[in-house]
């Protein structure tokens, strides 16, 4: 949204109580949050490039107003703007973007893209500070899409917090008591319990909020997110599926962003030795042995459908329509088990609840019965997701597998994600294949949309051949609200579903 005008007498008032189940890591710092706790990051830092509720980069959006590359995509030129405040006072340079820059891909960062920005920038060297508001960032390859990979479309790694508050105070200190830039400060925090921020009179970009105060709390269990809503305890939360149309029947209000993500599970650490899954016959097994239909009307009652290759959604750029979504033949599954290498070793599938997938439980309880049904030794292990992300992290998941459900983003957004997700280097990555890392390198290299999209295509062609993770399900998100909130855009950023929208006039 472009800067907004509002008059001088108006004031934020109020409070909104947002509860949903998790807010990634709960450290409001650039460099030790996950993509999951943006939602409430945008609340309090600006990014290098803005973004678009239609998940596109725009000049006026973020601290950057303008930028341009070289023709090979080897160069960025960023051009700060002048008057963007920190909420110390301090004013926001290029110094700020370079040094978050360098907390982003940091040995001890733990932001989600984080690889796929390192891939980018080799090291601070690469970027120079031209003046208090001019950036130029030398990329180690051709980077088509940096922009993007250091906005807010995907995760926090654009996310500019100020230097020299930061080194004054030290790395802990700050996470405590953090300084950003955007329309809300921050006031308290209890972990796993709440998390309160105050408005800013005014903000260069959104003008006057239209709550004083933004109250985030963690509550797990759908049920108490629900009498909380219903009890006026609370003002918006997350809503599975299946309580969505009820819930709407009660008189409250339910806003929803329709195919917005695409549900799957990994097959982790697969390229070793010891590995099930090594075994594409395996892979294929499970992609069989699951009913797509069945899940989609009793787990999240018919607001999904049969999805083709995690981690695109069906409605993804750069994927291919003629491809269908895996079919259900238990038959096939066990014959195709019994021929292969699996002997019976334990496969351990994490469980636990998330904001977008509030079902999370139920979800992993139906997949482990089809599991079982064609001969696979399950074992569900009931988890927080962020203990399973630490997991993935080590790459401790031998025989084990979770579940995301991954959102759409344009292409871009893709071009980013695949290294983290699925190339040997990857952060969380699940597959070493030199195939896969040299598809997902052509589609880094290009530069040109349509040569970008066919490189897509070809990647999704071959991880649909390979069975490379179990995809389940196209999934709708939904949210309940009381009547302080009546309109609600969620937005195509990934990994926020338009947060900061209830807060603008």
């Amino acid at each position: 949204m472009a800067s907004t005008e509002v008059p001088a007498m108006v004031k934020p008032e109020g409070k909104l109580t947002i509860a949903i189940t998790d807010m990634g890591n709960e450290t409001p710092t650039v460099w030790q949050e996950f993509a999951f706790g943006k939602a409430y990051m945008r609340f309090l830092y600006d990014a290098l490039t803005g973004t678009n509720d239609a998940g596109e980069v725009d000049k006026n959006n973020g601290a950057a107003k303008e930028w341009s590359m070289t023709p090979d995509a080897r160069k960025w030129t960023f051009i700060l703007r002048d008057n963007i405040k920190f909420h110390n006072g301090d004013t926001l340079t290029a110094e700020d973007a370079k040094f978050s820059i360098g907390l982003v891909t940091s040995e001890d960062s733990i932001t989600s893209y984080k690889g796929t920005v390192k891939a980018a920038i080799a090291d601070q060297d690469s970027i120079t500070v031209v003046s208090p508001t001019e950036l130029v960032i030398e990329t180690s390859k051709a980077s088509g899409f940096l922009n993007w990979f250091i906005s807010d479309i995907q995760g926090v790694e654009g996310l500019i917090q100020p230097k020299n508050y930061t080194e004054s105070v030290g790395n802990d200190e700050f996470a405590k008591n953090p300084v950003g830039s955007g329309p809300y400060k921050w006031v308290d925090q209890r972990k796993g319990d709440f998390m309160e921020m105050e408005a800013l009179d005014n903000h260069w970009r959104d003008g006057a909020p239209r709550f004083k105060t933004i109250l985030w709390r963690i509550i797990p269990e759908e049920s108490t997110r629900i009498a909380a809503l219903k009890a006026g305890e609370v003002d918006v939360i997350s809503v599975s599926r299946e309580r969505a149309p009820s819930l709407k029947d009660d008189g409250l209000n339910i806003f929803s962003k329709e195919g917005a993500s695409v549900l799957g599970l990994y097959f982790h650490e697969q390229w070793r030795d010891n590995s099930v899954w090594k075994d594409i016959n395996v892979r294929k097994a499970f992609n069989l042995a699951i009913n797509r239909e069945e899940i989609c009307e009793f787990v999240f009652a018919g607001q999904c459908s049969p999805a083709r290759v995690y981690p695109w959604p069906d409605i993804a750029p750069g994927t291919d329509n003629s491809l269908k979504a895996v079919g259900f033949d238990p038959v096939e599954a066990k014959r195709l088990l019994d021929a292969s290498n699996y002997n019976g070793e334990e496969v351990a599938i994490r469980s636990y609840p998330r904001a977008d997938v509030p079902e999370g439980p139920r979800f992993i309880e139906a997949v482990g019965a089809y599991l079982t049904d064609i001969g696979v030794n399950v074992k569900i292990i009931p988890t927080e997701y962020a203990s399973y992300r630490q997991e993935r992290l080590a790459h401790t998941l031998d025989n084990g597998s979770g579940y995301l459900a991954a959102p759409n983003r344009p292409l871009a957004g893709f071009v980013g994600l695949m290294r983290v997700l699925n190339h040997t280097d990857g952060t969380f990555t699940s597959t070493h294949d030199p195939e896969i890392d040299r598809l997902i390198e052509a589609l880094e290299a290009g530069i040109a949309p349509a040569d970008v999209e066919a490189a897509s295509i070809e990647l999704y062609q071959y991880m649909y051949a390979q069975y490379s993770h179990l995809t389940c399900c196209n999934m709708n998100i939904s949210y309940a609200t009381n009547d302080k909130i009546t309109s609600w855009d969620l937005g195509k950023r990934v990994w926020d579903d338009g947060f900061t929208n209830l807060v603008q006039r």
